[in-house]
């Protein structure tokens, strides 16, 4: 049975994330799928594969920006 996902790409030539959707037959081939978004240009900085709604998995860029609200979060506690 396929599954439905999102992948919101950080490309640098756009002011916000492209996004594209998927079928995969488990999240292992959507991660997969996600990271070869990552490498397949120059210009993507970064990944997050999201499935409804819920982000399951970040690269480049995205987990930089979830580590950076992380800690202001921390910080405002």
């Amino acid at each position: 049975m396929m599954m439905d996902f999102e992948i919101y790409v950080d490309d640098a030539r756009y002011s916000v994330p492209s996004l594209y959707l998927i079928s995969a037959g488990n999240e292992a081939r959507a991660r997969a799928m996600a990271t070869e978004m990552l490498h397949a240009c120059d210009n993507h900085q970064g990944v997050e594969l999201r499935r409804d709604g819920e982000t399951i998995y970040v690269l480049g860029s995205f987990a930089a920006q979830g580590r950076a609200r992380g800690d202001a979060e921390a910080a405002s506690l």
